[in-house]
Formats: C-alpha cells, sequence, structure tokens
C-alpha cells in the first residue's frame, strides 16, 4: 500500500502543478470548484483526514502501541494517505499563491516522506522529514481554516 500512496501523492503533486500552470481550475469542468459551500464542505473533510492522520499518530504515542497493534494503526494512517490526495484535488486544483501553493505541496511531500519509512535505518533517516512537513501542513491547513471562517 506504501508504494500506492507514494505514486498517488506524485501523481496529485503532478497533476496540481499542471493544472495551475495551465489554469485548468478556468474551464467549465472545474467551476462546481468555486462554489463556497462545496469548498467549506470539502476543506472540512480535508481537515478532518488530518485530524485523523495526526490523532493515530498522537494515539500510538499516549497508549504507546507497539508490534502488531502498531500495524493496525499503520494500516489505517496508510489508508487515509491513499485518499487523502484525491480529496487535496476535490477541494481544489487551484495552487494558488504563497502558502496556498506551498499547503497541498507539503502535505505531499509528507506523504511521500511517509512511505520510505521502512526498516530501523531509513525510519532515522525519513521520519525527521515526515513530521516536520506533517506539522507544517497542519500549522498551515489551520491557518488557511482560521483564514477562510474570519476573513470570508
Amino acid at each position: 500500500m506504501k508504494k500506492a500512496v507514494r505514486y498517488i501523492s506524485w501523481a496529485a503533486a503532478l497533476w496540481l502543478c499542471l493544472a495551475w500552470l495551465l489554469h485548468a481550475d478556468e474551464l467549465p469542468e472545474f467551476q462546481f470548484q468555486k462554489g463556497r459551500t462545496f469548498r467549506n464542505v470539502t476543506g472540512i473533510i480535508v481537515l478532518g483526514m488530518l485530524f485523523f492522520q495526526w490523532g493515530l499518530t498522537l494515539g500510538r504515542t499516549v497508549f504507546q502501541r507497539s508490534g502488531s497493534e502498531w500495524s493496525q494503526w499503520v494500516n489505517w494512517h496508510l489508508r487515509i494517505a491513499l485518499v487523502l490526495p484525491f480529496a487535496v484535488i476535490g477541494h481544489s486544483i487551484q495552487l494558488g499563491w504563497g502558502m496556498l501553493a506551498l499547503l497541498p505541496l507539503t502535505l505531499l511531500a509528507s506523504s511521500h516522506f511517509g512511505t520510505l519509512l521502512e526498516g530501523n535505518q531509513k525510519t532515522q533517516q525519513y521520519l525527521i522529514y515526515h513530521i516536520i512537513l506533517s506539522a507544517l501542513t497542519m500549522a498551515m491547513a489551520l491557518v488557511h481554516a482560521y483564514t477562510v471562517v474570519f476573513y470570508n
């Protein structure tokens, strides 16, 4: 499942960059993504998935899961990671500027590094990137949500 997550993350990043370069968000087929209600609902879904991912990670730490118990938590983490790029593209194919360009790309980069966590050596090598990018993603998502709620 990790390879699928990695390929989907790369494909989503490529799709977002191409859509941004080609101004695909201006096509009539994607006008539904500009609706306020649609953006709010899909934004809540994406943010909920991010909270679920962090809940799994923090839950593992709090409950000190390991071995086969931890593998069940990892499987759920991967399932959400498999769907999350589709939710991000569903929310908006427009990258935007500044933080709104970095937010989805940081999320997808975090997903990529998460798929490299296999074995003790690779985990030690890539875990820090996964954590930092995940934390940046959550911080930017919360700033984005705050901005949308209080300034629109």
